[in-house]
């Protein structure tokens, strides 16, 4: 036990910070004379019920009147002299003057309490027991903020009460003496902690307001040596504080100003948009708004943070000059600074122009909406500075292209627009033409060749429509559908246009809601080892019966959740079930899930694959990602590292739809796949034609050569699984083993099988398939 408790447990909380020492002792003794007041006055109360219930025995009456009316007249005493006390100053009092008083109170209470013990009658000691504890506890918890009042309080009580049950020969006597001692413990060990709590609350306290004096004079310090000025309203809006350079600048004398609404000063607009930001309760920062003086419209930067008492502080600065060149500029500006070309907002006017001078058939017009085919891609290879040249080039081969009368523009990023005056279909569809060669030359920038290409969206005003908004919407409409065919063409708007863009969002908000109520099914279509005839493998099928439409292909949703980064989410969930469920297998069996573009530009893919393997605790080597080459063709060093760093994690890479691309050997020099899937076109005439038996050869012989599986997709008869096992392709897939099935069809982990079960499992899984989705 360390000398500074045993000191503490005496004099109270030592060690408070010198400028707080007579604040936390001022309080310290207030507490104590407020609360000793109010427990003597509670234990005279309960000491009056005492007697009378003493006096209830009338045999004994003089003998019990003569010591307990002292004993209770001294109680009353006490409390009138600590009630007519002038303490103005309670720091002043010294302890010594409080332990002196607290010895008398306790020696007047303890004879009281020896009193009562020693005329009480046995069957009054539950009376007695409890004035006893009143007395005590109340006594010392009134005491609590001074702990060497409240331990000599606490002993002189418990040495009345052991003196009398001492000389009432009572028994017990050494339990009742331990539990005496262990009460006077407890309520010293509380005493002494209630102490210091609250000094430390009131040296935190007074810490507190003395940082909030130091900052209003540094505040000060700033508004005078700063151009700006500070402002602060309470909880109803109202200003308060008014500083002079605040009431300079707002026009008008700061003891006008003090109490009046912030609000009043903003002009209507600016006044809706602060009332928001204030009813937010959200810091903000260089807010500007205009304010209402005197001397006309200014505009001030304004930055706020809300206070704990209900209202706002922040500081203000006159940007007048500022906004109004900003405005200037903003109103001038017609041009786009990086092509020189017109801007959105100048196409929109001349646009509008153009609908209002169209009164007769012979007024048509048509505008151009052009897109450059994956500029982000000429970003991410030539760089920015590259990117921006390549745009300027464009600019001026679609200013040439579309003649000196055209009004070119950029829209922003890599859409421009042409409008052409006065033109037909017929010329427009020319001069789409014409642009669209221009974006296909070759675009020389630092010594280096660029290729690109643009599609281009048409419509005729105004009969495709009669105002800017509508114009523009139309030709965006019949953009998306010339990079839905293609790319590198022209379409012209159609009315079903809108029509399909309708559904395209109605079967977006359905793909959504159907990924978030988790209304997707997951089908399974088994791989067939050629030697074993065992089930080795089951390819991932992602299937959707839309409510309304029923069974939606995949070739339509898919798209469609690409186009909308939808199909990231959808992916990760496909990976985390297809892995769930492949937990449930035999162990000799993997799960072959298909990974698209987008997905693998997903920084977290790898991620999300390692975590649905730890969730479902499967081997990773029990899982098959299959890519196909459109996934390296883009972004194919950013790919090729997550391929890798899937690898490193165990799981398998398969190449998808091998032979159909234009370069996959390359990808076979890129990346060491661990199987090719031969595509069901080369599979399906395998059996009529010698040249696709001899381009499957020449797959499997490559595949074989480099250590890789080899499966050939789409095996429909026999004729055809036959020929692939002759010729040592080392897995089949397709409708003559099985259709895709819901993932309940498949067998869980069964028992010890026979070497002909797994075949009679996937000719009994073909008899029940009669009808699916496609394969």
């Amino acid at each position: 036990m360390s000398w500074r408790w045993l000191k503490e447990s005496v004099l109270g909380p030592i060690g408070v910070p010198e400028p707080y020492r007579q604040d936390v002792r001022a309080n310290l003794h207030a507490r104590f004379l407020q609360f000793t007041t109010v427990a003597n006055t509670y234990g005279l109360i309960v000491a009056s019920v005492m007697v009378l219930i003493l006096l209830q025995d009338h045999h004994g009456l003089a003998e019990h009147i003569v010591p307990i009316g002292v004993a209770w007249f001294g109680a009353l005493a006490l409390i009138v002299n600590q009630v007519r006390g002038d303490v103005r100053d309670p720091a002043s009092i010294s302890v010594s003057r409080i332990l002196i008083g607290t010895t008398v109170a306790s020696c007047v209470w303890g004879s009281l309490i020896f009193t009562v013990i020693n005329h009480a009658q046995p069957e009054q000691d539950l009376y007695v027991g409890l004035f006893i504890a009143c007395v005590f506890c109340a006594g010392a918890f009134a005491r609590s903020s001074m702990p060497a009042s409240a331990l000599i309080y606490s002993c002189v009580l418990a040495a009345s009460i052991m003196l009398a049950l001492v000389l009432d020969k009572r028994d017990g006597l050494l339990q009742f003496a331990f539990l005496l001692g262990a009460s006077v413990i407890g309520l010293q060990l509380f005493s002494i902690l209630a102490a210091r709590r609250r000094a430390g609350r009131i040296a935190s306290l007074r810490a507190l307001e003395r940082s909030h004096e130091i900052a209003a004079l540094q505040l000060q310090e700033f508004e005078a040596q700063s151009a700006d000025w500070m402002w602060r309203i309470d909880d109803d809006g109202r200003l308060v504080d008014v500083s002079p350079k605040f009431a300079q600048a707002a026009g008008a004398d700061a003891t006008l100003l003090q109490g009046e609404r912030f609000l009043a000063l903003f002009a209507p607009e600016a006044e809706e948009h602060f009332d928001a930001l204030l009813r937010s309760r959200r810091a903000f920062r260089d807010m500007t708004f205009e304010i209402q003086v005197p001397r006309g419209s200014r505009w001030w930067s304004i930055s706020g943070t809300p206070t704990t008492d209900g209202g706002y502080k922040g500081v203000c600065s006159d940007v007048t000059r500022r906004h109004e060149a900003e405005t200037k500029a903003a109103f001038v500006s017609e041009f786009d600074h990086l092509t020189g070309l017109s801007n959105r907002a100048a196409l929109v006017q001349q646009l509008e122009a153009a609908c209002a001078g169209a009164s007769g058939p012979g007024d048509e017009f048509a505008l151009l909406y052009v897109d450059i085919d994956s500029f982000k891609t000429v970003n991410d290879t030539h760089g920015h500075a590259a990117g921006d040249e390549f745009l300027k080039e464009i600019a001026e081969r679609l200013q040439d292209a579309a003649g000196e009368d055209a009004f070119v523009s950029r829209l922003g990023g890599d859409e421009f627009a042409v409008l052409l005056r006065a033109s037909s279909r017929d010329m427009a569809d020319e001069i789409a033409d014409h642009a669209l060669d221009a974006m296909l030359a070759p675009v020389i920038v630092g010594g280096r060749e660029i290729l690109g290409s643009g599609s281009i969206g048409a419509v005729i005003g105004p009969g495709d429509g009669a105002d800017a908004a509508t114009l523009l919407k139309h030709a965006e409409l019949a953009l998306y559908r010339a990079k839905a065919q293609g790319r590198g063409c022209s379409r012209f708007f159609e009315g079903g246009m809108e029509a399909d863009a309708r559904q395209r969002a109605d079967l977006e908000s359905d793909l959504r809601r159907a990924l978030f109520t988790d209304a997707m099914d997951l089908h399974f279509q088994p791989l067939v080892d050629t030697r074993s005839g065992r089930v080795c493998a089951y390819e991932t099928l992602l299937r959707w019966n839309r409510p309304g439409h029923g069974l939606v292909s995949p070739v339509a949703f898919i798209g469609c959740a690409e186009e909308t980064g939808i199909i990231v989410p959808l992916g990760e969930w496909v990976i985390r079930n297809a892995v769930k469920e492949a937990a449930q297998w035999r162990d000799d069996v993997t799960v072959a899930v298909n990974l698209s573009p987008e997905q693998m530009r997903n920084p977290s893919i790898v991620q999300v694959v390692v975590s649905a393997l730890s969730s479902a605790e499967l081997d990773p080597g029990r899982l098959e990602i299959e890519i196909t080459e459109s996934v390296l063709m883009k972004d194919s060093e950013a790919n090729l590292r997550t391929l890798h760093a899937l690898r490193e994690v165990g799981v398998k890479i398969a190449l998808d739809d091998f032979g159909t691309g234009f370069s996959s050997l390359s990808y076979l020099r890129t990346f060491p796949f661990d199987k090719l899937k031969i595509d069901q076109s080369f599979v399906r005439d395998i059996h009529k034609t010698p040249e696709n038996q001899a381009i499957v050869r020449a797959i499997i012989s490559l595949a074989r050569d480099l250590g890789m599986r080899c499966t050939a997709e789409g095996v429909e008869n026999e004729q055809q699984a036959a020929i692939l096992a002759s010729l040592g392709c080392t897995e089949v897939q397709g409708y003559l083993f099985s259709r895709p099935v819901p993932a309940a069809e498949l067998p869980k982990k069964p028992a010890a099988q026979s070497a002909d079960a797994p075949n009679a499992d996937v000719r009994n899984l073909a008899s029940r398939r009669t009808a699916a989705g496609p394969n």
